[in-house]
């Protein structure tokens, strides 16, 4: 009887631990979707969050980084002359 009942015992601890390692990593797992951007100049998607945002005649542009942005300007403004 009495290994009957640490059985039942030990098998609610492990259950109480197995759901409460779910739960954390479901809330692990909601984090890491995020929305994507497309960069024009090096044709890259990149997360929108890490993204370099610049409105360009009431159009937003995402960049990569400042080089990519830089470049972007530069060839930008190549064709508008």
């Amino acid at each position: 009887m009495r290994f009957l009942i640490l059985l039942v015992f030990l098998l609610l601890i492990y259950w109480y631990f197995f759901k409460k390692k779910q739960i954390l990593f479901n809330k692990k797992r909601k984090g890491i979707v995020s929305e994507l951007v497309f960069d024009k100049n090096c044709q890259t998607y990149i997360k929108k969050e890490e993204a370099i945002k610049l409105e360009i005649e009431n159009e937003i542009h995402y960049f990569c980084s400042k080089e990519c942005l830089n470049e972007y300007l530069k060839n930008h403004s190549k064709l508008q002359s």
